[in-house]
Formats: structure tokens, sequence, C-alpha cells
């Protein structure tokens, strides 16, 4: 059968054709990276970190004058932690496009977005579209008027601020303050030009893993945890990993 359904976890459904590509190698595609938020999500159970479809980051980073009906089923303003992945598709007719994936990541503690990408920055400025369409609403205050701004002008030259010196204080969690846009220069890096992907799943892992952790953790630290725990290694070895996750999900459901 083309294409058949190997397996509908949630509302994801994955095919012959995306496990072929997660076997590489080649780029991930949305369904893949959508399928291991979805999978993150169960597996933390926390009501206080949501994963973000990629489809949906997606439709945030490109539709015009969002307000707060558009986005209040989301329910960013209670949310720790917000992740989305970025796209470099530029073309909102066609959603399964583009070439690099990165992850961008509000951290209420911080009061910031944070962006990481595995390609020294080469999404910042799609990174930073997002950052603009979602910032006025992950405030607990955010009002109903509050819309984002756009200009290319603004993009080119927005604040870079490094990761931990500036963000040491904790806002009100009531602040009403924007956040600030930070470009990790702390993100470990892939190896070759198609493993984007790869890195944004387990970046995304590992920051799920520390915020519901435990141990009490000052927000700065998670840089050097990400070093620790996301290498090159990934290219290695997440493929089969997130295969062999599909293939005991199919037999178990």
């Amino acid at each position: 059968m083309a294409d058949a359904r190997v397996l509908e976890y949630k509302d994801i459904v994955l095919r012959s054709s995306d496990l072929d590509i997660l076997r590489g190698p080649c780029y991930l595609n949305d369904q893949i990276i959508g399928f291991y938020f979805q999978y993150l999500a169960s597996s933390f159970d926390c009501d206080d970190i949501l994963l973000v479809p990629p489809s949906l980051s997606f439709w945030l980073t490109h539709t015009q004058d969002l307000d707060n009906q558009s986005v209040a089923a989301m329910d960013f303003c209670s949310k720790k932690v917000i992740i989305f992945s970025v796209n470099d598709n530029e073309d909102f007719g066609r959603g399964g496009d583009g070439s690099h994936w990165s992850l961008l990541v509000y951290d209420r503690s911080m009061n910031a977005f944070v962006h990481h990408d595995s390609m020294e920055g080469a999404n910042n400025l799609h990174a930073f579209k997002l950052y603009e369409a979602v910032k006025p609403f992950v405030g607990r205050a955010a009002v109903a008027s509050a819309k984002p701004k756009s200009s290319s002008s603004s993009a080119r030259n927005h604040n870079k601020t490094k990761e931990p010196a500036a963000n040491k204080s904790k806002p009100s969690a009531a602040s009403t303050a924007h956040p600030a846009f930070i470009e990790s220069s702390t993100t470990p890096q892939q190896m070759n030009g198609y493993d984007c992907g790869l890195y944004v799943i387990a970046i995304a892992r590992i920051i799920c893993q520390w915020h519901t952790s435990n141990s009490k953790k000052k927000a700065e630290n998670l840089f050097p945890a990400l070093q620790k725990h996301v290498n090159a290694s990934v290219e290695l070895t997440l493929r089969d990993e997130v295969m062999k996750l599909i293939e005991d999900l199919r037999i178990s459901g």
C-alpha cells in the first residue's frame, strides 16, 4: 500500500514516508517533530509546560494581527515554559517547506524567549518574527488590544542579548513588561546540513527534563546542561531511538 499509515498517536498520523525521512539522511518534517513533541507532552505530563505543534508555530509566525481571541485556547499566560519550533519557510501556502529547524523557548522565570539554533543563528530572523508575534500574549495581564509590532527594520536591529547575565532577576508573575529575546550563543551545533530537527527534539527533551526535575535549579544553569547532554551523538543515535519508540508505540497500541 502506498504511503501506508504506520502509527496514530494523539492527533498525529505517521506514514511510511515519514519513517523513510526519519531513517535519513534527511531533514525532519513537521509530522516527526510534531509526533515527538506530543510524546514529550505525554511523558512529562506537566501543566506548566506547553509544546506547540510545528504547524501552529508556523501559523502564529505568519498570521497578521493576532489577538487574544486567536490565541486564547493555547493558554500561554498560564505556562511557565512554552516551546516553539522555528522554520525558515516563508511561504504561508506551503507549510511543509523550509530547510532549517530551530527552537524558541519562553521561560517565565527569566521573562525571556531564548532561541536555540544548531546552525549558528541561521534562523535568527525567523525566530524573532515568531517572538514579535507571540510576546504580547504570554503575560498574565495581556490586554485585548495588544498587537505585535512588525517591521523589517526592527527585525534587523533587534536586541541579541546573550544568555544569562541580563536575566538574573526574576520579574513579578503579573508583570506586563514584554519579555526579552535572547539568541543563545551556547546551543550545541550540528555537524552536517540536515540534522537540525534532531537537535530541536533533543534540546526540547532536555528542557522538559530540566523543568520537571525535583531539584531547585537556576534558569541560567540550563545552558551548560544542554551543552553536556546534547552533542554530535544525537546525529548517530537519535534517529534509531525515535524509530524504536514509534515501533514500541505501534506494538503497544
